[in-house]
């Protein structure tokens, strides 16, 4: 295997920083993550991994920013059902 550099030692760390901060949710932390990590990968820039692996990874985020959507939107729903709740109580 061949050395990383720096770009790619940063774009592995960045990775393995949005993927612990997933699995232990912390979705709020994990924007600012897969913000970085999409910057490293934008444009024209070489990476020297392999093509498959950086493929992948841009799926993933892909993946990341739909289900984050999801997730903004199911929050915004429960907020409003909340609400409505709330408007409900007798005072």
């Amino acid at each position: 295997m061949m050395a990383l550099g720096i770009l790619e030692k940063e774009i592995m760390a960045l990775v393995t920083q949005l993927a612990e901060q997933l699995t232990s949710n912390q979705y709020q932390e994990a924007y600012a993550s897969a913000g970085a990590l999409h910057a490293k990968l934008k444009g024209d820039v070489v990476v020297q991994l392999p093509i498959d692996t950086i493929q992948e990874i841009k799926a993933q985020l892909r993946f990341y920013y739909k289900h984050n959507e999801e997730y903004n939107n199911a929050s915004r729903k429960l907020y409003g059902t909340g609400k409505k709740l709330e408007s409900l109580v007798v005072n």
